[in-house]
Order: C-alpha cells, then structure tokens, then sequence
C-alpha cells in the first residue's frame, strides 16, 4: 500500500480524503518542509495559483524552496489553476523568473492541475512510482545499459511485475539474477516491499513455457520497435 504524509493544513483540501479512496494510507502530521512526503527523497508541495503568486511577491516561495532542497533530494511544485490569470498585482516576467528558476537553478519540478480531484490523482500515482515504481515496463526500452549491476538491473526490470524500485530490492537481496530466477515465491516474498501478488506475477512470468501452437513472433515486446538484428547472436 502507498503510504503518503500529509501536513495537517492540506486537509481543509479534501486531497487527503481523496487519497485514501484511491487506497493510499495517509497520515497526517505538521510537516516542516513541504506538504506531501512521498519518500524520504520526495517531497511536494502543493498551492493555488493565487498563493503562488503572493508566495513570490513576498518571497516565501524562495524560502520554502530552499528549504526543500536541502531536506530532499528530489522536489515537486503542484500548482492549481493559471498562475497568469490571477488577480494578484505581478508581472508576467517575474512569474516567468520565479518559475524558471525553479526548473532550472533548483532543478525542482513544476507540474499543473485543474481540480483538487486531479491533484489527488497526481499526488497517488507520483507516490505509487516513487515507492513501487512501474507496474508495467514501459514500451520504449532501448540503448545500452552498463555491465554488471546496471545489466542486472536492466534484466530484473523487463520481468512482470516487476519496475524500477522492486528490481532494486531484488538484487540487493539476491545478489544475482539467477537467485532470483531460481527463488520460490515464498523467498519472493521475504523480499521488503515485494507482497504475495508481485511475487507471484514475477514468479509466474519467469517460469512461463510456450504453449504448442503458440507464435511468439505476432507477441508485443519490450522495443517500441523491433531491432533489426539481434547483437549477441
């Protein structure tokens, strides 16, 4: 289940409600930095377009960025509405000044919604990546990947079931990728953050033989193109 902290001045929101019938466990706390800790390297904090602007009219927006910054390595704004439609008393260019220096001079990301429903969304589904990563292997696959861990964990993540963070785990746990593959869904399971379900997905996709009759040719793979040649034959 994703976990997400939540600062007790967002519940007036309602995005917190909305998280947990999306089935998140929320807890609220008075969060010093940010206003949704997703992990201990993500945090995001949420405004209106309106308090975005007053926040960098008065300047607060460079204090709270700062301290994001150096409480987590990887930082979200999530602003609601049009920054640029508002009624407060700021020039375009310096919303264009504040905003880039975020993106760029920070490296912290922008992202927009409409709604507190579609925020709520936004919210899950960062948290759902940050903490369990992919549940699919997206179709676009493609370059080279360095030897030894790099090539483990390019293997681990083309499993079903299996992403990013869950490989990660695997391999800290197993140390190859052939314990893995030999590993029962049992062991699977003694891995933290690998429940009984992607165990078995993953369990399930490794041990799956080709049926007679069957054209593995016609099936999708993990290239949004197929190469041309195979290097390694």
């Amino acid at each position: 289940m994703v976990k997400i902290f939540v600062d007790a001045r967002e519940v007036p929101s309602r995005i917190p409600d909305a998280l947990r019938e999306m089935g998140a466990e929320v807890e609220i706390v008075n969060l010093e930095v940010g206003d949704y800790v997703l992990s201990a390297d993500l945090v995001l904090e949420r405004k209106t377009a309106i308090d975005f602007c007053m926040s960098v009219t008065d300047g607060r927006f460079i204090n709270q960025s700062s301290k994001m910054m150096m409480n987590f390595k990887r930082r979200i704004w999530l602003i609601e509405g049009d920054v640029y439609s508002t009624r407060a008393q700021i020039h375009p260019d310096a919303l264009d000044g504040a905003l880039s220096y975020l993106a760029v001079v920070l490296q912290q990301t922008v992202l927009w919604y409409k709604a507190p429903r579609r925020a709520a969304g936004m919210i899950y589904r960062l948290a759902k990546h940050e903490q369990d990563g992919l549940d699919y292997v997206p179709a676009t696959r493609k370059g080279k990947v360095p030897a030894g861990v790099g090539q483990s964990l390019f293997t681990l993540e083309g499993l079903n079931g299996c992403g990013p963070v869950a490989a990660r785990k695997l391999l800290e746990h197993f140390r190859s990728v052939h314990a893995v593959i030999n590993a029962s869904v049992e062991q699977l399971c003694a891995v933290k953050g690998i429940g009984p379900k992607k165990a078995q997905a993953i369990y399930d996709g490794i041990h799956f033989q080709v049926s007679d009759g069957m054209s593995v040719e016609e099936q999708p793979t993990l290239f949004a193109d197929p190469p041309a040649s195979d290097p390694l034959v």
